[in-house]
């Protein structure tokens, strides 16, 4: 019969080691326990005789999976085998779910086996069991003896049923795991069918495969372990006032309530040291998470240690944003987390688990197809081959933070509830070590937005601190604009009523002359041919001077102009020489002049404002041309030159004219100073020139030089930047 413990979440069967007395249950056990427990976790119980040795009763606990959400074990027991403990034999077999029956395979224990055999179905019977329903399984034991019975004569005396049959030598081991692996797979199928999952082919086939992969590390594949004797244990006190029938009674009754007893221990101590080491864990995570300051550093600890923890390499860390959306920031082992994946509701599996807040603990072999059809990716999950999903909600003051996943397979083995409450407890602590985290971080990002506030606040301040002292420096660079433009004014209004006077008195005499000169040509037929010849010259000779005065006032223009650099422009030189001598031509021809320009090759093109070079340079050519000797010669050089580490164009005008004098050299550029004619005796023009070729010089940058010696001819050099520079 099935016995179900709700307190550990147990399925417990029961297999009975049956046959005739010193038949080899007994050593079949102790061999079976010295393989499954090699760890002496539990104790064999046994009680001695007087007529014989025989192991009454062992407990023996194996994991062999999981049905309906109870972890599947299994206890062995042994019977007897002495007629005169019949009624204990039948107390034993009571809700038997096996039955492996030994066998003395020697010749003269033919009739003993019979007798034990056909005991074994009335005992059955008495207990409400069919030996034709239930598993049982035939070890022809002793096979090493001599005079034993062959296989066929064996199976003709007791297997007529057609049960499955091992061969063993139980003293060696040989036969006895094999046998017992058959009884526990077919004990644990007849068990299944009976709690209605024959009609779930997928769940029978799942749980066959859970007790082959729980037997197989059981079978022999090297040297056999010795046999462990049994704990021995004796009625004591009133033995001698005892019938043999109650002898064996008491000592059953006693052997099962110890072996209970040894079992809860046995669980309570296990369950303990778990306890303390999920205690361990716990404090030592707790440090862990305590020195994490960054959100990054704690889900990373996390999610390692809970990894370690559990003993698995799968699963994934989700955590949830400000936003309320949901990201994984770590997984292993597996391309997609199931749970993170929607369904096709559109529903994600993880925000359900958050949402619900509660911990998660599926094993996936013990799920209906309902189940499976209601949750795909509990489906999917076990697709992957894992065998059990564990996930917990990480909850920080009532808020959920995040979700974390683990998937056991089956060479880990399913998680256990105790497992669970270790899991629940790390994320718990996890989720309020992220939250402390970010919740530093925020704070830190505020001290930083502040700190970053009051240094923009205080670069501001200092900007516009700038601005008014840099609006300040603007004022007095305007108020000093201003005022030189003030000056600048004046000095042309000064320049303006000087030039008009200077021009009414230059145009007084040829304006006079050429009016006397027309009166007199005006009464044509009283004047004589010569005369009228030399009218007519006197007239030219005065629209000259008018012309060169007009020329004169032009050159005024350029002083007008306000002082600063005019925009470059490119001016082509040899253009710009040609407009300076064309008006100039006339003269230099009457003169009998030499005109040479040398241009240095490679230098095609000037710099500067077009109208301000070309009145400077006919100023210069002008005075050189004037104040020069007749059959005289002029020189135009242009030539690039460095000064320093400045490229500049020099244009240089020489003449062999009557010079100039010494004391008159400061003077030349100064507005409307004349110096004296030496070949004329007086001054021409309005005493402009200079002074324009100095303003178009300082408004370029550059520069004007004046060499000159009487007698021998003077040099004028005018500097502009080259390239615009």
């Amino acid at each position: 019969m099935v016995q179900f413990d709700n307190q550990y979440r147990q399925v417990k069967l029961k297999v009975v080691y049956y046959g005739p007395g010193l038949g080899g249950k007994t050593t079949c056990l102790q061999y079976i326990h010295r393989v499954t427990d090699p760890q002496r976790r539990t104790k064999l119980y046994a009680l001695n005789t007087a007529s014989d040795r025989t192991l009454f009763f062992d407990l023996l606990s194996l994991d062999l999976g999981r049905v309906r959400g109870y972890r599947v074990t299994l206890q062995l027991y042994t019977v007897p085998g002495q007629v005169q403990y019949n009624a204990t034999r039948r107390a034993v077999l009571a809700g038997a779910d096996g039955v492996v029956f030994v066998a003395d395979s020697q010749r003269a224990k033919a009739r003993e086996n019979q007798e034990a055999l056909a005991n074994l179905g009335e005992n059955l019977k008495a207990n409400g069991l069919d030996v034709d329903t239930l598993p049982v399984v035939l070890h022809y034991n002793k096979r090493d003896l001599p005079e034993v019975l062959s296989r066929l004569e064996l199976d003709q005396l007791l297997n007529q049923k057609g049960w499955r049959v091992f061969e063993t030598v139980a003293t060696l081991g040989t036969g006895v795991m094999e046998g017992f692996a058959a009884v526990t797979e077919a004990t644990v199928m007849s068990v299944a069918d009976r709690l209605g999952l024959s009609g779930q082919p997928e769940t029978i086939k799942r749980l066959a495969g859970n007790v082959r992969t729980a037997l197989q590390p059981l079978l022999p594949r090297s040297a056999r372990p010795a046999v462990e004797g049994p704990v021995v244990i004796r009625p004591a006190g009133q033995a001698d006032a005892l019938t043999p029938d109650e002898l064996v009674a008491d000592a059953v009754r006693a052997n099962v309530a110890m072996g209970e007893l040894s079992t809860r221990l046995d669980s309570l101590s296990s369950e303990l040291a778990r306890r303390v080491a999920n205690l361990h864990s716990i404090n030592e995570f707790s440090h862990l998470m305590s020195l994490a300051r960054e959100p990054e550093d704690v889900t990373a600890a996390f999610f390692e240690r809970f990894q370690r923890e559990l003993g698995v390499n799968c699963g994934a860390l989700m955590v949830m944003r400000e936003d309320g959306e949901l990201l994984e920031v770590m997984r292993k082992g597996m391309a997609a987390d199931p749970m993170g994946q929607p369904d096709a509701r559109g529903e994600v599996p993880a925000r359900v688990a958050i949402t619900s807040r509660q911990p998660l603990l599926a094993q996936l072999d013990e799920l209906e197809p309902a189940q499976l059809l209601a949750s795909p990716w509990l489906d999917e999950a076990r697709s992957l081959g894992f065998v059990s999903v564990l996930a917990a909600p990480l909850i920080a003051q009532d808020r959920p933070v995040g979700l974390i996943t683990a998937y056991a397979d089956r060479t880990r083995g399913p998680f256990e509830d105790d497992e669970l409450e270790l899991a629940t407890v790390l994320a718990a602590n996890a989720a309020v070590s992220l939250a402390n985290a970010r919740a530093w971080r925020a704070l830190e990002q505020i001290n930083r937005n502040l700190e970053g506030a009051v240094a923009e606040r205080t670069r501001e301040l200092a900007a516009a601190l700038e601005r008014v002292q840099a609006l300040a420096t603007q004022l007095e660079d305007r108020n000093f604009e201003l005022e030189a433009a003030n000056r600048q004014l004046r000095d042309l209004e000064r320049l303006k009523g000087d030039l008009l006077s200077r021009i009414a008195h230059e145009l007084n005499t040829p304006v006079t002359a050429i009016q006397t000169a027309a009166r007199i040509l005006g009464r044509y037929d009283e004047v004589p041919p010569d005369k009228a010849h030399r009218f007519v010259e006197i007239i030219s000779q005065e629209a000259g001077r008018l012309a060169e005065v007009i020329a004169s006032a032009l050159q005024a223009a350029v002083l007008g102009v306000s002082e600063g650099r005019p925009e470059p422009q490119p001016l082509p030189l040899a253009d710009l020489l040609k407009r300076v001598l064309a008006p100039l031509r006339g003269e230099i021809a009457e003169r009998k002049l030499t005109m040479q320009v040398k241009i240095a090759a490679g230098l095609d093109t000037l710099w500067g404002d077009g109208e301000q070079l070309e009145a400077a340079l006919r100023a210069i050519v002008k005075n050189a041309v004037e104040f020069n000797r007749e059959g005289g010669s002029v020189t135009i050089i242009a030539r690039p030159l460095r000064r320093g580490a400045t490229s500049m164009i020099e244009l240089r005008v020489e003449d062999t004219g009557v010079g100039i004098p010494a004391e008159d050299l400061p003077h030349l550029t100064d507005v409307f100073w004349q110096g004296g004619n030496v070949l004329t005796g007086k001054p021409r023009g309005l005493g402009l020139g200079l002074a324009v070729v100095r303003r178009v010089a300082d408004n370029h940058r550059g520069g004007l030089e004046v060499t000159s010696e009487p007698g021998q001819g003077t040099t004028v050099i005018l500097m502009l930047p080259a390239a615009g520079g």
